[in-house]
């Protein structure tokens, strides 16, 4: 067990960065005493310079950091030498590549997040049950918060509003809320993948009860492998039967709750850990919660898929006390609503008044406009009904809802203009909103509005004219609709395919090899041809398929098929893989942008510079100072997945 990771400056045993998972000490007499170990090794023959050293009863695994930092992983001695020496080395290839361009309190401030994935184990749990036994005020008990007022209220779609998270040491476990109406019930088998153990709930009523017999059954056949535990809520009701007794009518073990009593929130904490815990195979410490337990919450993905991470204020987790936050507390600048009267930084301009002046400045080649945001808005009576929503960036996402009520208020104020005949074959609307400094572009035929979000006007002119397409054919698309419509945006969400056919999500490549992941995030669909489309794929990745060998077998369209890759890819249930060794050729697809020369350093404009689809990997290493092959393979690898580069032989 990985207890501390210190980053420590080789020639004083400074500690320059640090992250203790567990409340076990390692410190600096810790550190002098390694040292010493160290030097020992480097002046032993015969022995690798990664043999692990011991001291006291810490098990320490390291690996050099450039010429002057050891990185070092404070262990329990449990684990096998091969997995951690492979952890501590990537470790370390990790953290040389994000020191390129930033700073050591960078590193300080995210070092667990470069570490990510290599020092986490992920643990799924799935709260399943009926409509109205509970699940969600379990999860509002778990993260310190009261009961949703009003009373039930349906959990739509999967989760409640994102998957919810606890870490305990070196383990992430990861709830998810499904919902319990047995419209998404046919999903289940989808969603159960990657799942480590299923909370069923009941509201121990005798009628419930014997739903969730039924119920029981299906998920049975769904995931038979799974671990099973019977949750029994709503406990201090009258009519409610004992845990013991539901146990003997189910068949599975049985925990006693009232989700609404704050009081049994830390015993029941511990009883899901215990649980993690006894699944993957270790023994959970017999501390205190509050010396092991962070409860947090998962605003965006837990590792980004990159060599470095977000800056502190864009990562991906917030945490939440145990006592309750403040009214106030965690609301961002996008969720705050103006002063009555101010219009928060926003502009409205048109084609031929004082548009040209309020657009932001062009910018040089290198600096392409990157998508950042699509919404696909159907109005009726003056309401805005979204159908797709749509965020391509990690770094800066976009609230649906405020650009849906910006787009609304735009076409009420000045109204955005459609083809006259309302066919939707072409629209002369040349409306733009300016919002926190990116570029809303907005197009409207006869009854869709499509809103694109990019971080500047350098290509405006194609994506405008590729947004008019896409309406035009969903006005042919859904030409039979309007008669019995009655509301219900999601019936279009299967535009999303043709959408992303032109606005892809991220890049793929015919040759990448497609692998499932653990577990994913939520999927933002209701329809249900999109959710059927979306389980063919995610069931047909086996990890040794590539994406071309996916669309041959798949008895679905092309555009659907890669379309659902890209969902899949974006909401973590599967991801891409390009083989990449040393003797392997690329060339350079486009330049690199701002934000890839921050997060590498200017060595990466270079680099992809040397791509001429001539020279091996290795070879164009040789000629950059200062930069190795190990790390530069996992930024080719990068910028092949990200569109920079490709692969040529």
């Amino acid at each position: 067990m990985i207890h501390n990771v210190l980053l420590i400056d080789r020639n004083t045993g400074e500690i320059l960065a640090r992250v203790r998972f567990w409340k076990i000490p390692f410190d600096e007499h810790h550190v002098k005493e390694f040292l010493i170990g160290y030097e020992d090794l480097l002046n032993t023959e015969g022995l690798a310079k990664d043999t692990p050293i011991y001291v006291g009863e810490h098990k320490v695994f390291h690996h050099t950091v450039g010429e002057n930092m050891i990185l070092i992983f404070a262990t329990d001695g449990r684990d096998e030498d091969r997995t951690i020496q492979y952890k501590v080395r990537e470790s370390a290839a990790r953290i040389e590549t994000a020191l390129r361009g930033n700073t050591m309190s960078y590193i300080r401030d995210n070092l667990d997040d470069i570490l990510g994935d290599l020092v986490f184990t992920h643990f799924k749990v799935s709260f399943v049950g009926l409509g109205g036994v509970g699940k969600s005020t379990l999860l509002r008990l778990l993260f310190g918060k009261e009961p949703a007022p009003g009373g039930y209220v349906p959990t739509i779609n999967v989760a409640v509003d994102s998957s919810e998270t606890i870490q305990f040491g070196t383990f992430l476990v990861t709830i998810w809320d499904f919902a319990g109406q047995a419209v998404f019930h046919d999903l289940w088998g989808f969603y159960f993948q990657g799942t480590d153990v299923i909370f069923l709930v009941t509201d121990s009523s005798f009628r419930n009860v014997m739903q969730t017999k039924t119920l029981m059954r299906n998920i049975r056949k769904e995931a038979p492998a799974v671990p099973l535990f019977i949750i029994a809520n709503k406990q201090d009701l009258p009519e409610s039967m004992r845990a013991d007794k539901i146990q003997r009518l189910l068949g599975a073990p049985t925990f006693p709750m009232v989700a609404t009593d704050k009081s049994r929130r830390e015993e029941f904490i511990r009883f899901m850990l215990e649980v993690a815990a006894k699944t993957v195979g270790v023994e959970l410490p017999d501390r205190p919660l509050s010396e092991m337990v962070t409860v947090r919450r998962r605003t965006e993905d837990v590792f980004p898929d990159q060599a470095a991470p977000r800056p502190p204020q864009q990562r991906g987790f917030e945490t939440v006390p145990y006592e309750e936050p403040s009214p106030s507390a965690g609301v961002t600048p996008a969720q705050k609503q103006p002063a009555q009267g101010e219009e928060a930084g926003v502009q409205v301009a048109s084609e031929g008044e004082a548009g040209a002046q309020a657009r932001p400045t062009p910018v040089g080649p290198t600096e392409r406009a990157k998508l950042l945001h699509l919404i696909l808005l159907v109005p009726q009576h003056g309401i805005p009904h979204i159908a797709l929503d749509l965020n391509y960036s990690d770094e800066q996402p976009v609230e649906g809802n405020t650009v849906a009520s910006l787009i609304s208020a735009l076409d009420s104020f000045s109204g955005i203009d459609a083809a006259a005949d309302g066919s939707g074959a072409k629209t002369d609307a040349l409306e733009t909103i300016q919002h926190e400094g990116n570029l809303i572009m907005v197009e409207k035929s006869r009854h869709f509005i499509l809103g694109l979000t990019v971080t500047n006007n350098s290509e405006e002119e194609e994506q405008r004219k590729i947004m008019a397409s896409i309406l035009v054919d969903l006005e042919q698309k859904y030409a039979d609709v309007w008669d019995s419509w009655d509301g219900d945006a999601s019936v279009f969400e299967p535009a999303v395919f043709q959408i992303l056919s032109h606005f892809p999500l991220c890049e793929v490549g015919f040759d990448y090899l497609v692998r499932p992941r653990e577990a994913g995030k939520p999927l933002p669909f209701k329809n249900r041809e999109v959710g059927r489309a979306l389980v063919t794929v995610q069931s047909a990745v086996d990890g040794s398929t590539t994406v071309g060998g996916l669309v041959r077998s798949i008895d679905l369209p092309r555009e659907v098929v890669i379309g659902s890759l890209q969902i899949l890819v974006k909401f973590d249930w599967i991801d891409f893989q390009v083989e990449i060794g040393p003797k392997t050729i690329l060339r350079k697809k486009r330049d690199v942008d701002s934000e890839l020369r921050k997060i590498y350093g200017d060595a990466v404009v270079k680099f992809v510079d040397l791509c001429d689809g001539t020279l091996s990997l290795e070879d164009v290493v040789r000629k950059i100072p200062n930069v190795s092959l190990s790390p530069m393979r996992f930024v080719a690898t990068k910028l092949v997945l990200g569109g920079i580069l490709e692969i040529v032989a």
